[in-house]
């Protein structure tokens, strides 16, 4: 099954053959014994840095580097051991220091004491996980945490146990207490790894609930401005105000666009991160120690109303995007329809000044077959006075009426072809 886009990415085979051929035998991790894992977010662009750091590390130990590409590397000094490994935007950082016993009354001993003070200090990115952990045999009479607030289970009805309260003590850093119980080091080791992967992507997934917070503010705004544009359109105050609103609404939609494109991203890795935190739990199979709670109704308690939040924000964003096109369309439709009547006046409008211009046309033409008729006949009268000189028997006038309807016939005749021939072929007014 493909892992979740926000899922740990494991290094390629090469890598991991060369960190292992080239690290000490690791330790067991038996009780007693101390881990501390560190999340430090360096972003999608910060790989190369964490790698360089690594490898800093290394050179100054004398043990071999990360290759250039590595995503992972296992430093094992003999008395303690680091673990590297990036993710898509963060990277881990796990010590190990088995056999040494724990402080439980204060947590003054830890992993990280083994690690040279400058090299932690220069951890590249933002810490965004920091959390010890003191492996022990047997459950201890006394635990480092406030009694109303432990967090407690039994891993899989078998004898490990795990007890936290989840709340960072002095140095900023989470607790917990793993109780080996007489189990193996494999079964140690593996609910130890869950279990800092557990506290990791806890607060991974909640760091979009201050983005969550803040969102919810600006789509507030968003949505009152929604609501007034659609109150707006029940309102119809002619096709120009409608376009001022529809620019309007364009404004607001690159707005709702720039929001979601902001938190997009952070609101899938919650979803993600929240999923594998409950994976985690879930493969745990928890039985509740003295009536504490667990940590799945720890989990359903704190994070679960938090992701709750952040689903219900993205969700608001969806919405105000769909409101924000539905009431553009429902204007749109309004200025197309408004656009269209003004298009059928036009029209209108146009066909009324094409039937003047015919009827003027016509006139035109019938004045023009007058006219072109009267200088023929005039013509002919000329003739035929010329005529009756050489036949006094002719009268010019009377010739000249007889011929009238003749000549007229034969202009309207003429003028009719020639509009027949520069008339449209198409045009059912032209021809004969």
């Amino acid at each position: 099954m493909a892992a979740p886009e926000f899922q740990l990415r494991f290094h390629d085979a090469r890598d991991r053959l060369l960190a292992e051929a080239h690290a000490r035998p690791s330790t067991p991790l038996n009780a007693p014994g101390l881990a501390s894992r560190i999340v430090t977010l360096s972003g999608e662009t910060g790989a190369e840095d964490d790698r360089a750091h690594m490898a800093a590390l290394c050179r100054k130990l004398g043990m071999a580097e990360p290759g250039e590409s590595a995503r992972w590397c296992m430093l094992n000094a003999g008395a303690w051991s680091l673990r590297w490994e990036r993710h898509t935007e963060a990277s881990t950082w796990t010590v190990f220091r088995p056999g040494v016993d724990p402080d439980l009354a204060n947590f003054s001993v830890t992993a990280l004491d083994a690690l040279p003070r400058d090299w932690l200090s220069g951890l590249p990115g933002e810490v965004l996980v920091a959390a010890h952990a003191a492996i022990v045999g047997a459950t201890p009479a006394r635990l480092p945490f406030a009694a109303e607030e432990i967090v407690a289970a039994q891993i899989a009805a078998g004898p490990v146990s795990v007890y936290s309260d989840f709340r960072a003590g002095p140095d900023a850093f989470t607790r917990f207490v793993l109780v080996a119980g007489g189990a193996d080091d494999v079964t140690v080791g593996r609910v130890l790894q869950q279990l800092f992967e557990i506290e990791s992507y806890r607060l991974m997934a909640l760091l979009a609930f201050p983005l969550a917070l803040e969102t919810a503010t600006a789509l507030k705004g968003l949505e009152g401005e929604v609501d007034l544009a659609a109150a707006h359109v029940v309102n119809e105050s002619g096709v120009e105000s409608d376009r001022t609103l529809l620019n309007r609404l364009a404004a607001l939609a690159g707005e709702a666009e720039r929001l979601a494109g902001q938190t997009n991203f952070r609101f899938a890795a919650a979803r993600a991160y929240y999923g594998l935190v409950g994976e985690r739990i879930a493969n745990w199979q928890e039985t509740p120690v003295d009536v504490r709670p667990t940590l799945g109704e720890f989990m359903e308690r704190r994070l679960a109303p938090a992701m709750r939040t952040c689903a219900s924000v993205a969700e608001r964003q969806r919405g105000v995007i769909e409101r924000i096109a539905r009431t553009v369309q429902i204007l749109n439709t309004r200025v197309e329809v408004a656009s269209e009547m003004v298009n059928v006046d036009l029209l209108a409008s146009m066909d009324r000044r094409s039937k003047q211009q015919l009827r003027l046309q016509q006139t035109v033409e019938g004045l023009s077959i007058v006219a072109v008729s009267y200088y023929a006949l005039a013509l002919l009268k000329i003739f035929f006075d010329g005529v009756a000189k050489l036949a006094p028997a002719l009268n010019a006038a009377i010739a000249t009426a007889v011929l009238a309807p003749l000549v007229i016939f034969v202009v309207w005749r003429f003028l009719d072809r020639v509009k027949s021939q520069f008339a449209d072929p198409g045009d059912k007014g032209g021809g004969h």
